[in-house]
């Protein structure tokens, strides 16, 4: 009875300290659903990591329209993404990203992401489950499982065949000792070799068994998708199992690799993986298997990952009040009611009807960056997640571009003036058949003043009768005049008292009437010749047309 006992106690404890962490982890789900903060951050390596899903899969695949990595960058995609990403799993921080920068997603398949996510934020006890599901996968980052199921077969040792002969040969010597007890010091010896074998098998191919465990962990999330019963996921339920279906043998091999142990036990259950080499056996079984299945197993990770996602897209319906999910048409117009951005906390919402190219223009901190990206953002997100920060949103489907927040290229020895100019050369040249909106930012301001109003009104009346939308913000009022008769002019504007400049964030008809710039100066504390001096210079300018 007591040897019993002592059998059974380790094995039963396991299994109390799993529902124990199991209870926490429901209560912790339940605690965070609506929070008002994504549940993770990334820093920039995780954030890079996680991006590189996309970036492999997408040489694997046919051409889509894209953000591109510029209008990423103008529009601070990263910060959206994690303002948005409260996957789970790793591998639902992977797909999300991956979804935010494919602007091409077909209404169908954004329709379905839509229908999930709305089924997660009506059914908690689905939502769980799934979770729960999800959570065995875990969040490490940099396990480089995408490396290998976009290659064209996994790595595995060239001599995995030695690993079943040293996984037998122990046992037999042990068998042979009842007869002999020399064969019992050559157990012993054999155990050794399998020991330095283990060990240095496990350094050398560190990587490869890392991506294993990880893809290992997405399957096992796979065939827990199966056993949820809930109408509502019945879809995934059968693509699931129809996926499984196809590496059943994969399952025998699954227990035996990278099984985390706890408690006293660990280290008898370690040492028994040595002896048997069960690590390496199942390791190289398993990779011959992706190897053969590889499309499947692709599949199946994109799965979870989609599922992921769209508990991301449901916790953000939750927690964020007033959003919607858009309407598309096929007119040349984007129409915006209560529109905002989602990384500005209490930020005031505008209306657009935007039908024509528009000029932007108001004074330095009015508005006008923040709301043309605003615009931007809201428009991704229509085509990627289909889910806007709006009442109402409404577009025809079209490439989202950008030349906004352009830098020096020290490395490639390119001037500021030399990247913007590029910038804006990439989105001229997108517009051809396809849509697409494009959006500006103090255009040329790497240049003089005379070249840029010259060379800034050509530019922007060349993007007149294209298949697109030009948003332009501008501190140049001389284009506002030039432009007046092929672009809308819009502005935002201030009001100043005694008490300073105060901002309302309201988008007006019209070019600005107003300037703010030396008056900033002089809220900044800069000496009053400098005001005075700054002032006179205007007013000269104004008058006479010179500087001089």
């Amino acid at each position: 009875m007591i040897i019993l006992i002592v059998i059974l106690l380790p094995p039963l404890g396991y299994y109390m300290i799993h529902l124990i962490r199991r209870r926490r982890f429901l209560a912790k789900l339940k605690a965070n659903w609506g929070k008002t903060e994504a549940m993770h951050q990334l820093d920039n390596d995780e954030l890079a990591d996680a991006a590189y899903y996309f970036h492999v899969q997408r040489e694997h695949r046919p051409p889509r329209k894209e953000v591109d990595n510029t209008t990423w960058g103008d529009l601070d995609m990263d910060s959206v993404f994690q303002s948005l990403d409260s996957s789970t799993s790793v591998v639902g921080s992977e797909v999300l990203y991956a979804y935010l920068r494919e602007q091409g997603t077909p209404e169908k398949e954004l329709k379905h992401r839509t229908q999930l996510a709305d089924t997660f934020c009506d059914d908690e006890g689905l939502r769980l489950q799934v979770q729960s599901a999800l959570y065995g996968i875990g969040r490490r980052a940099f396990h480089g499982s995408w490396r290998y199921l976009f290659s064209a077969a996994f790595p595995y040792p060239s001599r995995a065949w030695l690993y079943p002969i040293l996984a037998i040969l122990p046992m037999t010597l042990v068998l042979l000792g009842i007869v002999n007890t020399v064969f019992l010091l050559i157990a012993a010896g054999a155990f050794a070799v399998n020991l330095f074998v283990y060990y240095r098998t496990q350094a050398v191919w560190q990587k490869e068994i890392i991506a294993i465990k990880h893809i290992g962990a997405v399957l096992r999330c796979s065939r827990k998708f199966e056993k949820i019963k809930s109408p509502a996921f019945i879809s995934i339920r059968i693509q699931a199992h129809e996926l499984n279906a196809k590496l059943r043998s994969i399952r025998f091999w699954l227990p035996l690799f990278g099984a985390e142990t706890f408690g006293d036990m660990a280290i008898v259950l370690e040492y028994i993986k040595i002896f048997f080499m069960l690590n390496m056996v199942s390791f190289v079984a398993i990779v011959k298997m992706i190897n053969r299945n590889n499309e499947t197993v692709r599949t199946i990770y994109e799965l979870a990952g989609k599922v992921d996602a769209c508990l991301s897209i449901a916790q953000l319906r939750n927690r964020v009040p007033g959003l919607c999910s858009p309407t598309f048409h096929q007119e040349c117009l984007l129409h915006a009611v209560h529109l905002s951005h989602p990384l500005v906390q209490n930020s005031v919402p505008n209306d657009l009807v935007w039908q024509n190219n528009v000029l932007i223009s108001g004074s330095n901190a009015s508005g006008k960056s923040t709301f043309i990206k605003a615009v931007a953002v809201n428009a991704i997100l229509a085509q990627t997640i289909n889910l806007c920060f709006a009442h109402q949103f409404s577009l025809r489907r079209g490439q989202v571009m950008s030349a906004m927040a352009v830098h020096d290229n020290i490395l490639a020895g390119e001037s500021y003036f030399i990247v913007e100019i590029k910038s804006l050369k990439r989105i001229l040249d997108a517009m051809g058949d396809n849509m697409v909106y494009c959006f500006i930012d103090e255009i040329l301001r790497g240049t003089n003043t005379i070249e840029r109003i010259s060379a800034s009104s050509a530019v922007l009346r060349n993007m007149e009768g294209k298949e697109a939308l030009c948003m332009a913000a501008t501190h140049d009022i001389e284009l506002t005049r030039m432009l007046a008769d092929c672009y809308i002019n819009q502005h935002f504007g201030e009001t100043v008292d005694e008490a300073g400049i105060h901002f309302d964030y309201i988008l007006k008809e019209g070019p600005t009437q107003t300037r703010n710039a030396i008056r900033l100066l002089s809220q900044m504390g800069y000496e009053p010749e400098v005001i005075t001096q700054a002032q006179e210079s205007a007013r000269k300018f104004e008058t006479t047309g010179s500087w001089l």
